[in-house]
């Protein structure tokens, strides 16, 4: 068949070229009488004549010869398309040709393949293969017979689409997202990892540790696929990643590499040392020793009650040169004091802190100023009058101002046995914020004095009268307590010294003979400032603050009086009261008209 295909187009051409007139003398058919060739050989000639038959021969089978079919592909269509893991692509080329015949293989006009020998039953493969490239690849095949003699190339479009790579991060766990690379500092013996990874949506997933699939799944709408608890082992490790898209296409396993070793030491802590100077705080610190140390991360706070923490708090610098061990803050605010701590990092995520420092030394302070009051401190029945201060922090840490009572006074006192409404109502309140009330108390009945306050002492007796049953013995009891408290103060705390006289007067009344019993115990207790309502939090440096202290009259008759008396102190985190600095109201007055 394949010698019948090569003859005919022959005969064709050969026809074409007779009848245009085109036809090389020495392979014209037709002499120069008219006569064709075949009736020469036909009619007795001479041996001239035969020679010349003879030649015309050799010719036409020299023709044939230079004539070679192209070969046929078999292995793939034109246009079609290819999908490979990589950018390059190895295929095979599968054909038909005419025996004996070799072909060359050429990609994009270069040749990738040549002496391909076409087997007795006019089939070939490349061995080897040809490599195309990603995207559009034209593939030329050509034959070439035993004389040398080329065919015309054989062309088809090859595409090779190439989906996008599994891609894939390891992190130390699913919380933290820190990720791991390279080589891994565990504080554990078996380190367990979290892996997350993106690819075609719904592919299913295999993800190999070390040797052994560990994992599969099929990644969500999204391409997202994930698996937590990947555990690894001392030394190297190796995790591969490939998928089966929807489409059965197979990706190409994608690798890393992580070395794991063990850190179980915690580096030793740094002493943090530093002074303000100018417009800027200057920070040292020892150097750390730690073979596996990684960086220094300072922070910073304003609060003096945090505890400047790593990683919760700012950290304003991260220092990854172990022998630099100091740092100047200029990112600071004039008459504020900073919290700083130095944390040393090793490889391995252990994190120790240095001890913490306040740059400058804070200063715990506040004052307060009296304003004028809006109305005369005169006041009829459910009338107010109303007494304004200004607090200002002067210090240069945030405060808390915790307002304390040191004594309120009545005259007359309220009777305790007499059922009657509140005389006075009293108010610490915020009048820029109107809804704000540090202290309230609207039942103000009997006096009220703090040991805090009355280092001259004070004395408070109670009577008490009881009757037997029979009603012949009268018992009274008379405590008088005597409270003195000592300006001394012993940690910060005041102490006062409580006497406590207890006499117990027994009568007959039948004969009137009365026997006295006095007994006195003295004890001692720590006298605080009594704090009273709720704190004035996160007063800034240098912030102000007003407050107001308002008091109504219930119901109190001409001329009975009132005075209150309040201090305000800076506390700390611990709620720690700076005495030095606490600031007073001073006595507020305020008297009844009587007008309803």
């Amino acid at each position: 068949k394949i010698r019948t295909i090569i003859i005919l187009p022959f005969l064709l051409i050969l026809v074409v070229f007779i009848t245009s007139g085109c036809l090389p003398e020495e392979l014209n058919f037709f002499s120069s009488s008219g006569e064709t060739l075949a009736e020469e050989a036909s009619s007795p000639g001479t041996e001239e004549e035969a020679d010349e038959g003879s030649d015309f021969d050799v010719r036409l089978n020299e023709l044939k010869d230079r004539i070679v079919s192209p070969p046929v592909i078999i292995s793939h269509d034109s246009d079609e398309v290819i999908f490979g893991s990589g950018d390059k692509e190895l295929i095979f080329i599968e054909g038909r040709a005419e025996p004996k015949n070799t072909i060359e293989v050429y990609v994009n006009s270069i040749l990738k393949a040549s002496d391909i020998i076409v087997d007795n039953s006019g089939y070939f493969k490349t061995p080897n293969g040809v490599e195309i490239i990603e995207g559009k690849n034209v593939v030329e095949a050509i034959a070439i017979n035993p004389a040398g003699n080329k065919s015309d190339p054989t062309k088809f479009n090859l595409f090779l689409n190439v989906p996008d790579k599994v891609k894939f991060s390891i992190y130390e766990d699913a919380e933290s997202l820190k990720e791991i690379t390279g080589v891994y500092y565990s504080t554990e013996h078996d380190p367990r990892a979290y892996l997350r990874g993106h690819y075609t949506p719904n592919s299913y997933i295999f993800i190999q540790a070390n040797d052994k699939i560990v994992g599969e799944m099929y990644s969500d709408i999204n391409g997202i696929f994930a698996l937590d608890e990947i555990e690894l082992r001392e030394g190297e490790n190796e995790i591969g990643v490939w998928a089966i898209t929807p489409d059965g296409f197979v990706s190409a396993p994608v690798f890393s590499n992580i070395s794991v070793l063990k850190d179980l030491i915690t580096p030793g802590p740094s002493n943090l040392t530093g002074y303000k100077s100018s417009n800027a705080n200057y920070l040292s610190w020892n150097a750390s020793v730690d073979d596996n140390f990684d960086s220094y991360k300072i922070v910073r706070v304003e609060d003096p009650c945090k505890n400047p923490d790593y990683p919760e708090d700012d950290i304003i610098v991260t220092i990854s040169d172990k022998g630099k061990t100091s740092y100047i803050d200029q990112d600071i605010e004039s008459g504020r004091s900073y919290y700083y701590t130095v944390w040393t990092i090793d490889k391995a995520g252990h994190a120790v802190s240095s001890n913490v420092l306040a740059v400058p030394k804070p200063v715990y302070g506040i004052s307060i100023v009296r304003l004028e009051p809006l109305d005369d401190n005169v006041i009829g029945r459910r009338e107010w009058f109303y007494q304004y201060y200004e607090i200002t922090n002067t210090g240069n840490v945030t405060v808390d101002l915790q307002p304390m009572m040191v004594w309120l006074k009545l005259n007359p006192e309220p009777d305790g046995d007499m059922e009657i409404a509140p005389l006075w109502e009293v108010h610490i309140w915020n009048p820029e914020s109107p809804g704000i009330y540090y202290y309230s108390n609207e039942s103000i009945y009997e006096t009220y004095i703090a040991d805090w306050a009355n280092t001259s002492g004070y004395t408070t007796v109670e009577e008490q009268t009881v009757y037997s049953d029979d009603g012949l013995t009268k018992t009274v009891t008379v405590v008088e307590t005597t409270r003195e408290t000592d300006k001394k103060e012993v940690n910060l705390k005041r102490i006062v010294l409580i006497t406590t006289e207890t006499t117990i007067t027994e009568t007959n009344l039948e004969t009137g003979d009365e026997d006295v019993k006095t007994t006195t115990d003295t004890s001692t207790a720590i006298a605080e400032p009594e704090k009273i309502g709720t704190p004035i939090e996160d007063l800034e440096p240098g912030e102000k603050i007003k407050i107001g202290i308002k008091i109504q009259n219930i119901s109190a008759d001409v001329n009975e009086e009132i005075v209150v008396h309040f201090h305000f102190a800076p506390v700390d985190c611990d709620g720690h009261f700076f005495i030095d600095e606490i600031v007073s109201t001073n006595d507020i007055y305020c008297s009844s008209s009587g007008r309803n």
